[in-house]
């Protein structure tokens, strides 16, 4: 005891003799202290915490008594977060589920009329205009345009999620026809001793058939508002075909009664033309809402379709007898094909009325233009100086759009 109370002693006197070293000392002693004040708080939240441990399942068996629900709700003291979570900045607040993609499905189908020049299909009269000068008159050929045919379509439109920019494809098909006829009838008599009559028919017909088609794959990215009435900007390419084809016969005869000479054939005309090509496609896509589920829907497009223009026509003879023999004509064969450019567009309005969510119906009208496009004959019939129509398709057009 003595020596440890020298030892103290001795420890001051040294102090007492440095007094630099004192000032360490305090500091060691404030920080002491400091920390038995810590250790005395964590002590008194620990014996709360332990407090509201054992008061949470009273509370709850008398809830479950109650009616309550029987499995207790997390606790807002044991989460030291929650009532700070609205000031927290935004790295620490739960992130926002990202906005998912979106596709669109859509068919669609109508009526078409079509316009333009018309393919003009030619056939032979059996030559009584030279003895009869009125024949003369009557038109040796039909110019034809289709009459009302139909129209297909189908398509789709992906947008990525949490992004403007979206896929997008349609492939369309239509077709419509025309026939045309005529019949002719002469007789003459032709003075002598004695007199003798001819007779001749001509019974002209033919079938016209046009098809066309058309295939797009685009990228495209809303420019003005977003969502399902943002106006989408696409560019893309084009592809399309457009055939004219024409079948024509002509069953002709003349004979000369009471001689028993008789001239007879029928010819058949087979006249095609064709443009294939493709090339870049701009244009623009959107709706704007109208109330009570109603949109207003609109598109227009532009395309430069660069390809292949076809012209072909193969005319031949059957049952050709002449003097009352059988006789063979060989068939006359006219061919031309050129590279051409295309000026493609097209433009469809309409309104849509939403069913649910998922779905829509729609009714709207459609016109595509397609300017110098087929090779056809002109009216002179001269297949070594042929003319390129123009042809427009429009009609009414009713949709269905699923969206997933």
């Amino acid at each position: 005891m003595k020596t440890a109370l020298l030892s103290v002693l001795a420890l001051g006197g040294v102090v007492a003799a440095h007094p630099a070293l004192s000032a360490p000392i305090d500091e060691v002693i404030a920080r002491n202290e400091a920390l038995e004040k810590e250790i005395a708080a964590i002590r008194k939240e620990n014996a709360a915490l332990r407090k509201s441990r054992a008061i949470t399942p009273q509370s709850t068996a008398q809830k479950s008594k109650s009616g309550s629900p029987s499995e207790p709700s997390p606790s807002p003291s044991l989460d030291p977060f929650g009532a700070y979570a609205a000031d927290l900045p935004p790295a620490y607040k739960g992130a926002v589920p990202a906005e998912a993609g979106q596709l669109r499905l859509w068919a669609e189908g109508g009526a078409i009329w079509s316009g333009g020049d018309p393919t003009y299909s030619f056939f032979n009269r059996t030559g009584l205009s030279v003895i009869a000068p009125t024949s003369a008159n009557v038109p040796g050929y039909f110019a034809l345009t289709p009459k009302p045919g139909w129209e297909a379509a189908t398509g789709f439109d992906y947008r990525f999620a949490a992004s403007p920019w979206h896929v997008s494809g349609q492939f369309r098909y239509g077709e419509a026809r025309q026939s045309a006829s005529a019949a002719f009838s002469e007789a003459i008599t032709v003075p002598g001793a004695p007199p003798t009559t001819v007779i001749s028919s001509d019974s002209p017909r033919a079938d016209y058939k046009e098809t066309h088609w058309l295939a797009d794959l685009a990228l495209g990215r809303d420019m003005i508002g977003n969502g399902p009435y943002a106006m989408q900007f696409k560019f893309g390419v084009r592809a399309a075909e457009l055939r004219s084809t024409t079948i024509a016969s002509n069953p002709r005869s003349v004979a000369i009664v009471g001689s028993g000479v008789f001239f007879s054939d029928v010819e058949n005309v087979v006249q095609q033309s064709k443009f294939l090509g493709a090339g870049p496609r701009f244009g623009i896509d959107g709706s704007a809402p109208i109330g009570r589920g109603w949109t207003f829907d609109y598109l227009g497009d532009v395309a430069a379709l660069l390809g292949t223009q076809k012209f072909q026509r193969t005319s031949s003879f059957d049952n050709a007898i002449v003097l009352n023999n059988p006789a063979f004509a060989a068939p006359i064969f006219d061919a031309t094909q050129r590279f051409g450019a295309v000026f493609n567009s097209d433009i469809q309005l309409g309104v849509s009325y939403w069913m649910s969510q998922n779905l829509k119906i729609s009714a709207s009208y459609r016109l595509d233009t397609f300017f110098n496009v087929l090779n056809t004959l002109d009216i002179k019939n001269d297949p070594t100086r042929l003319q390129l129509a123009d042809r427009y398709i429009h009609g009414p057009r009713l949709a269905v759009t699923g969206q997933f």
